[in-house]
């Protein structure tokens, strides 16, 4: 009796697959129960809200960016996510973007490919392709080496980058911070410089691990 014990109080591992094709959803749903024994359920891309799940599979096909992008928004920022059958210049935007990405299948990778990254996503692992896991390598090395510096940003400075870093656009930081926009533009070429990146998004992520942001306001 009681070795019948752990089988019957284990809880099976359950992966959602988010998609707009009922085809691969079809597929996927026998694939994984027949070879990975696992509990799948499908779930439309357009859904607001998802069940619990160990694991969600993101299927990018046919979708742009942006709706990728805000689907991931929605999902519950716990629970891993890999996006498959995705083109790499897509999958680089979205990981950039969205920490919980975990695990990429490009739309060429194979069944046995996708099996092994899943099992390796449920243990609590990564799974990316080679290319894109250097890319990551060697984006994460840059920001250890500046972090070692941190750049000298006014108050002024941090205040608009926090605003920028939240998709506001020039006129509108000039307006919660009782600026005008050309200062607001000065501002943001002067602290890129000083930083060394290249646009507002890129500035706010090298700096959102090392700087004490505070929210700003329009003071007299």
């Amino acid at each position: 009796m009681d070795a019948d014990l752990p089988h019957q109080e284990r809880i099976p591992t359950t992966v959602t697959l988010l998609t707009g094709n009922e085809l691969l959803g079809t597929f996927f749903s026998h694939f994984l129960g027949e070879h990975a024994q696992l509990e799948v359920s499908l779930a439309r891309l357009e859904s607001s809200t998802q069940e619990p799940a160990d694991l969600f599979l993101v299927d990018a096909g046919n979708s742009r960016t942006e709706q990728l992008s805000s689907l991931l928004d929605q999902l519950d920022g716990q629970t891993p996510v890999a996006l498959v059958n995705i083109v790499p210049e897509q999958a680089e935007q979205l990981v950039d973007s969205h920490p919980v990405i975990r695990g990429v299948f490009y739309s060429h990778a194979t069944r046995e490919h996708l099996l092994n990254g899943i099992r390796v996503l449920l243990e609590g692992g990564d799974w990316m392709p080679r290319v894109l896991m250097e890319r990551l390598l060697s984006q994460w090395r840059r920001m250890r080496q500046q972090a070692g510096s941190k750049p000298a940003l006014t108050l002024r400075e941090r205040e608009i980058l926090s605003l920028a870093s939240k998709g506001l656009s020039n006129a509108e930081i000039a307006e919660r911070l009782c600026l005008s926009p050309h200062t607001i533009k000065s501002h943001i070429h002067n602290l890129l410089r000083k930083i060394g990146a290249s646009n507002r998004t890129e500035a706010a992520s090298l700096l959102r691990s090392r700087l004490d942001w505070r929210e700003p306001s329009c003071t007299a």
